[in-house]
């Protein structure tokens, strides 16, 4: 099977005027990787600091990517940017065949919400990692973890009641601080529950009301 190449990783401008020439020059360099034969997905964000670009790429295999990296050298988003420092990793990630046989594999959890990008600003904050992609109708990003969150858009959007509603959520890892953790996911944004049915666990409810629990009582390898 054949390997995906996965680059990520950031772009840091040292001012103002290299930070200008990325997003002068970015449009048309995404238009053309896109179009590229053999890759599969193509991201670069602007970060909440303004002089720090997140990248993030998919290509079917090597040669795609080698493709890729030899046209990039002699454009003109290749030249421009020369200077700026670039701090990348590159992975390759191997394919799973199609089965209808399992196991499958987990891609992602869906969160509905009226603002996509406010929730993926509440879960980047609270939780780290690194925003995928993001337009007016969903926004996805992935935990430090692996996890990946997608936020995405439902009209006429109204949240969950909880307790009531019958949600999949999420448990988040206190360590062995309940209380801290508790108070950091409310600078984030959270908000806590009035209904709370354990002293174990704190139910919080994120910007779109969503339910989550942080608690103690995590799953151990070391407990096998």
């Amino acid at each position: 099977m054949r390997p995906h190449v996965h680059l990520s990783g950031q772009l840091i401008c040292r001012d103002d005027a290299e930070s200008a020439v990325v997003s002068e020059c970015l449009p048309r360099h995404v238009e053309l990787t896109r179009a590229e034969p053999g890759c599969v997905s193509f991201d670069v964000q602007q970060s909440d600091d303004p002089l720090v670009w997140q990248v993030d790429e998919y290509f079917t295999d090597d040669a795609a990517f080698v493709r890729h990296q030899e046209r990039v050298s002699s454009s003109e988003w290749g030249r421009r940017t020369a200077g700026i420092e670039r701090r990348y990793v590159v992975e390759r990630e191997r394919d799973v065949a199609p089965t209808t046989r399992g196991p499958l594999r987990t891609a992602g959890i869906s969160l509905d919400c009226a603002d996509p990008e406010e929730l993926v600003r509440f879960y980047l904050a609270l939780l780290g990692g690194r925003r995928l992609w993001g337009d007016d109708q969903a926004s996805g990003m992935r935990t430090d973890e692996g996890l990946v969150l997608v936020a995405q858009k439902v009209e006429e959007y109204t949240p969950p009641e909880w307790p009531g509603t019958a949600v999949v959520h999420l448990d988040i890892d206190a360590g062995n601080d309940l209380a801290g953790a508790v108070r950091y996911a409310e600078t984030c944004g959270a908000r806590q529950s009035e209904a709370q049915v354990d002293s174990r666990w704190a139910v919080l409810l994120d910007p779109a009301g969503h339910p989550f629990c942080i608690t103690t009582m995590v799953w151990s390898k070391d407990a096998e």
